[in-house]
C-alpha cells in the first residue's frame, strides 16, 4: 500500500501537479495535532522566514486504498484553489527523514474557529462576527465557483491566521462532476453540522447545498461562541434529533437579518437553501448596518463622557473596509474640548487610571486645551501619569 501511494505521489510532483520542497528547508518541529490520516506539526522555514504547518500522512498495511486517494485528492484540489485568502495556502509537499510525505500548508496562528470563538468571544463586536461569516463564505464561493463542494464543513476545518478565516481540511472533498455517491453508511463528519437527508437517505449525493446547510450552523455558532448541540452525548440521538427538524435557537442581541438567514441555510429541504452567492452578498449588505450601529454606539459614549469606550468602538470600525473619512477624523482627532461634555477642566472626579491617562495625554497631543487641571485623587500611576506629563 505505501509503495501504491509513493507512486501515485511521486507522479503527481513528476506530471507537475504538485510542488516538491526538500525537507532541509524547515527546521524546528513542535507536533500541534494528530488526525486520521497523520500528525500535523509546526515548522520554521528557514528560505521564506515563514511558519508553516507540515500534514504527515504514515502509510502502512492498516491504510485503505481510499483514504490513500482522498490525501492525493487533497493534494489536487488545493493546488486548484489555494490561491484565494479564505482558504488555507498549499506551498507543496516534502519528505521527513523518516521516508514520510508531508503537506506543507499554511500556519493558522490562531488556531481553529471554535477555539478562537472560545477564546475571543467576550472581545468580539458584531463587525468582526459579520467579517469572520463573510470571509468564510468568500472561500466558500471560491470551492463552489470551481466545483468543488467541501462535505465536511465545521468550524474545527476553519482555521484562523492573522483574523482571518481560512477553509481548510479538503481531505473529503470531491468535484461535482464526479460520479461518487455518499451514503448514510459512510458519512464523514460531525453529525451536528450534516444535512439531515445525508444522515437518513440510503445513497443520499451532497452538493454545493449540503455545504451551505453545514455553513449556516457556523454561522449560528459565530453567533452564540459555542459548539451546536453541546448537551448530546451520542451522535446517533443528534442524528435523530436533526432529522426531526430541530435546530438551535437564536442566541440574544443577533440581528433578525442574521438569524433569517442562517435559518434558511439550513432549512431541511435543501431546495430551499440560498445560493452561495446570496448568503454572502447578504452578509455583505449586514455589515454597514452593525457599522451604523457601533457609530450610535460609540456617540453615546462620548455623551457619557466614556471616552476610552468611544475610542475602542472607533478603532472597531476601522478595521472594517466600510469605513469612512469621519470614522478616521473620530478616532485620529479626539479632542476632547469639541464634545458637548466640554472637558475643559480635568478634576479628582475623573476617575481616570493609567491607561486613561495614557489615552488622555495621546488626546492633548492633538487638538485639546485646558483651562485648568486638578487630577490629586486619580489612580494614574507612574506610566499614565509619565504619558501625561510627557503630554503637557
Amino acid at each position: 500500500m505505501a509503495n501504491r501511494f509513493k507512486e501515485w505521489l511521486e507522479k503527481a510532483i513528476s506530471d507537475g501537479h504538485i510542488n516538491y520542497l526538500e525537507y532541509n528547508k524547515f527546521t524546528d518541529p513542535i507536533l500541534i495535532g494528530t488526525g486520521a490520516f497523520g500528525t500535523v506539526s509546526k515548522y520554521e522555514w528557514k528560505d521564506c522566514e515563514l511558519t508553516v504547518a507540515l500534514k504527515c500522512l504514515k502509510v502502512d498495511t492498516s491504510v485503505e486504498e481510499k483514504n490513500i486517494k482522498e490525501f492525493i485528492d487533497e493534494l489536487k484540489l488545493l493546488r486548484k484553489v489555494y490561491y484565494h485568502p479564505n482558504v488555507i495556502m498549499f506551498y507543496g509537499v516534502t519528505k521527513d527523514s523518516n521516508g514520510c510525505y508531508n503537506m506543507v500548508l499554511q500556519y493558522a496562528n490562531e488556531g481553529t474557529l471554535r477555539k478562537y470563538l472560545k477564546a475571543n468571544f467576550t472581545l468580539l463586536q458584531w463587525t468582526d462576527k459579520l467579517c469572520i461569516a463573510k470571509g468564510i463564505a468568500l472561500g466558500l464561493l471560491h470551492l463552489h465557483d470551481n466545483n468543488i463542494i467541501h462535505r465536511d464543513l465545521h468550524s474545527n476545518n476553519i482555521l484562523i491566521c492573522q483574523r482571518q478565516p481560512k477553509i481548510a481540511d479538503f481531505g473529503i472533498s470531491k468535484q461535482i462532476n464526479e460520479t461518487s455517491i455518499t451514503s448514510n453508511s459512510t458519512v464523514h463528519g460531525m453529525p451536528a453540522y450534516i444535512e439531515p437527508q445525508c444522515l437518513i437517505e440510503q445513497g443520499y449525493k451532497r452538493d454545493k447545498r449540503s455545504d451551505i446547510y453545514s455553513f449556516g450552523v457556523i454561522l449560528w455558532e459565530i453567533s452564540s461562541g459555542r459548539s451546536p448541540f453541546l448537551s448530546f452525548e451520542s451522535a446517533l440521538q443528534l442524528a435523530v434529533h436533526i432529522s426531526r427538524g430541530n435546530r438551535e435557537e437564536p442566541v440574544k442581541g443577533t440581528p433578525s437579518q442574521y438569524i433569517e438567514l442562517y435559518k434558511q441555510c439550513w432549512d431541511n429541504d435543501p431546495a430551499n437553501r440560498p445560493e452561495t452567492r446570496l448568503v454572502l452578498n447578504t452578509l455583505k449588505q449586514l455589515i454597514p448596518n452593525s457599522i451604523k450601529d457601533l457609530r450610535k454606539e460609540a456617540y453615546e459614549y462620548f455623551e457619557q463622557c466614556k471616552f476610552l469606550n468611544a475610542l475602542e468602538l472607533c478603532e472597531e470600525i476601522l478595521k472594517n473596509d466600510q469605513h469612512g473619512s469621519e470614522d478616521q477624523k473620530n478616532a485620529s482627532t479626539w479632542d476632547l474640548s469639541s464634545n458637548k461634555c466640554g472637558l475643559e477642566n480635568l478634576n479628582d472626579s475623573n476617575g481616570l487610571g493609567s491607561k486613561e491617562g495614557k489615552v488622555l495625554a495621546d488626546a492633548l497631543c492633538r487638538l485639546t486645551t485646558l483651562a485648568s487641571l486638578d487630577l490629586c485623587d486619580n489612580d494614574l500611576g507612574p506610566e499614565g501619569g509619565k504619558a501625561l506629563a510627557d503630554a503637557l
